[in-house]
């Protein structure tokens, strides 16, 4: 089967009925024929051709996709009716016993435990509508449980005679099981952007990589960029221009933010307007939220920061969207809200 016969086929079983349909990879295809180590074998575009990553395809109707959306009419790369390649490196081990029941069971159980913390807090209960877990929608539960069965295939053993079960584990907690969502089945390992650290780890971290700095502001306009750019301790500050759209007014906006960066030795880094910014010249990085992410992916713009030398940052505030994000394999991930804000529209509780 290639991608494509697996994203037909999930369509035509969504259109029997169900709201979601759930499409588990297995084994790769070079393993079921034997050809593991042989160089010369060719799997074509089957869905499990690599050795390297295993993956599953998630396909929900557009009206349940619907459902803990942020912005309804603009779309993420993490909604469900477009489609979710949910992707990790694959095991080498033959302790796999169990791995489908292990993902149903844990699917139910990551989207039922946000279900009832949505439940709590809408009741008057002490649930505290944290975030990350509040958020727990359908495609974030995919991914935790993904991220659960990668951790018990990790640690599997043999006991008695063939292959071992999976281990069961505690909730997900380390970056090494968690899944990435992949635009498609045939890019499940882009390029990585720029690679960078925090201020905190560069403090004990032998790595040559760019450091970001200890805060990143965050301005709306050209003014702001002027009074901090001279400020002892900025390094890096983030135009965030919300008031226009005009291409020509943004263009020039980033074009006298970049010039007083540039006098004053400071990063610059552009929120949205990724075009501007390459057209621009000089900036040091991208800023995307997950709207603005789907956008600039469907119009090839990954490839044109990439080709621009552009650092490049995303925004998440929730399991699926960080899956997303890592499958960018950005320059850094932010997470958020932490603590509750009054400074923008938050469509997400605070993760605190």
């Amino acid at each position: 089967l290639t991608p494509d016969d697996i994203e037909t086929g999930a369509r035509e079983i969504l259109r029997m009925g169900p709201k979601a349909v759930l499409i588990k990879g297995g084994h790769s295809f070079v393993e079921e024929q034997g050809k593991v180590g042989d160089g010369d074998f060719d799997g074509g575009n089957h869905v499990d051709v690599s050795e390297g990553f295993a993956q599953d395809y998630l396909l929900m109707s557009r009206e349940f996709a619907e459902e803990g959306k942020p912005v309804k009419d603009r779309p993420r790369l993490c909604d469900g009716s477009r489609g979710v390649w949910i992707c990790n490196d694959r095991y080498e081990t033959i302790h796999t016993h169990g791995t489908g029941c292990t993902l149903s069971s844990a699917i139910a159980t990551a989207w039922s435990m946000g279900q009832s913390e949505r439940d709590d807090f809408s009741s008057g209960g002490k649930g505290e509508k944290v975030g990350a877990l509040g958020s727990m929608y359908l495609v974030d539960a995919c991914c935790i449980a993904k991220a659960y069965v990668n951790a018990g295939i990790a640690r599997g053993v043999q006991l008695g005679k063939g292959p071992g079960p999976v281990v069961h584990t505690g909730f997900p907690s380390s970056h090494q099981h968690f899944p990435t969502v992949a635009f498609n089945a045939y890019s499940a390992s882009p390029r990585s952007f720029l690679a960078m650290q925090s201020y905190r780890r560069a403090q004990t971290s032998q790595s040559e990589a760019v450091t970001l700095g200890r805060i990143l502001p965050i301005v709306e306009t050209v003014e702001w960029i002027e009074k901090l750019a001279s400020t002892s301790g900025v390094e890096d500050i983030q135009l965030r221009i919300k008031d226009t759209s005009d291409y020509a007014t943004v263009l020039d906006r980033i074009k006298s933010a970049q010039s007083i960066c540039q006098r004053s030795g400071v990063r610059l880094w552009i929120n949205d307007h990724w075009k501007a910014a390459i057209e621009a010249g000089g900036c040091f990085g991208i800023h995307l939220g997950q709207e603005d992410l789907a956008s600039c992916v469907d119009f090839g713009g990954l490839d044109e920061i990439r080709a621009a030398g552009l650092a490049f940052g995303v925004s998440t505030h929730s399991y699926s969207e960080l899956a997303v994000a890592l499958g960018v394999r950005p320059s850094y991930i932010s997470l958020g809200p932490v603590f509750p804000t009054s400074s923008k529209d938050v469509k997400f509780y605070p993760q605190g």
